[in-house]
């Protein structure tokens, strides 16, 4: 679509020739002609000025050479808007493949399309446009809404709920038991039956090998808008809240709650029963053991506030010094060490 178009669907102001064609997206370096670009910042004006893009999309008042640009105060955002625009996803060849298993009684709505291999139990659902790629399982009594992407080899456990527009990425796994056991008598183990379900709300996205364990008793829930990276372990029980971030190899010990807009970054792990605040943001490796407040950034394990433990991190190289003058303090003031003993 030509510049002029594209800025009208994103409501941008734009500048320069409107009737340059895009058909495309690239980075500011591989864009060519017909390519459509970004800046993030001033600090990329000197890249976007040699970029060969035939336009971009900028900040007000950086200057980007002699081409169309659009306008935006968030130049990556209406980026990712542009290129749905430019790329829009592929229609969803309704239909069931001659491969599926789909139970007598489960409902497929008739514009849902049904991978190679797929098993759908009894009384399960499908919603309107959902695509099933290849090998996915759902479980007797599931339910998926309408417009949803499930990859290869998800399995949705019994009772499963999951609303529109969401995304699975291959091999999420939504309603496994949780880990629960108790001692019984002479020091066997008793697995706690897992009673409850996963239930997840619309515009949700998982990642590839997340799993989300059902609940004990009550449900598992993640909330509208949450998105959740590759390898992540929601535990039983847990509240994932609206628009929440979960990065990559994090872990939910089970009832803990994430409120709205929280983030959780890489390889962190959050014990049991917690709350993590509303827009908190946990740092990476961070080993959370107590509640975080609203809007507070803790770093570190154990968990710390987040300027206090970039202090201490600042101040570990200095340590091995610190200890060589406090010995060589201590040899001084010792009796016989060639000081007056006294302090």
């Amino acid at each position: 679509m030509s510049v002029s178009e594209l800025a009208a669907r994103l409501e941008r102001p734009f500048s320069g020739d409107g009737d340059v064609a895009i058909d495309g997206v690239a980075s500011l370096e591989s864009a060519g002609p017909g390519d459509l670009g970004y800046v993030r910042s001033s600090a990329f004006a000197s890249r976007a000025r040699a970029s060969a893009a035939a336009a971009l999309v900028a900040p007000p008042d950086i200057d980007v050479g002699d081409r169309p640009v659009i306008r935006s105060e968030q130049p990556g955002f209406d980026f990712v808007r542009a290129t749905r625009l430019l790329h829009p996803s592929a229609a969803v060849a309704a239909g069931i493949a001659s491969s599926a298993s789909v139970a007598p009684d489960a409902s497929v709505d008739p514009t849902a399309s049904i991978g190679p291999g797929c098993a759908i139990g009894a009384r399960a659902r499908v919603g309107a446009h959902t695509l099933l790629h290849a090998n996915v399982t759902v479980y007797d009594d599931a339910e998926i809404g309408a417009d949803c992407v499930i990859h290869s080899g998800c399995v949705l456990r019994e009772a499963t709920r999951v609303g529109a527009r969401v995304l699975l990425q291959p091999g999420v796994m939504l309603g496994g038991d949780g880990f629960a056991y108790v001692a019984g008598v002479g020091g066997t183990i008793e697995k706690v039956p897992q009673m409850g379900r996963v239930v997840v709300d619309d515009d949700v996205e998982i990642g590839a090998n997340t799993t989300v364990d059902r609940g004990a008793l009550g449900d598992t829930r993640i909330r509208r808008g949450a998105k959740i990276d590759n390898l992540v372990q929601i535990g039983h029980g847990c509240d994932v809240g609206e628009d929440v971030l979960i990065i990559a190899q994090a872990g939910l010990s089970g009832s803990t709650v994430v409120e709205k807009g929280a983030i959780v970054m890489a390889q962190a792990g959050v014990v049991g029963h917690l709350t993590i605040g509303e827009r908190a943001v946990v740092g990476p490796q961070c080993g959370v053991h107590k509640d975080v407040p609203a809007r507070v950034r803790v770093l570190g394990s154990p968990q710390r506030e987040g300027r206090l433990q970039q202090k201490i991190v600042a101040a570990l190289p200095r340590l091995p010094d610190l200890l060589r003058r406090v010995r060589a303090i201590e040899k001084r003031l010792a009796p016989g060490g060639g000081g007056d003993g006294n302090g």
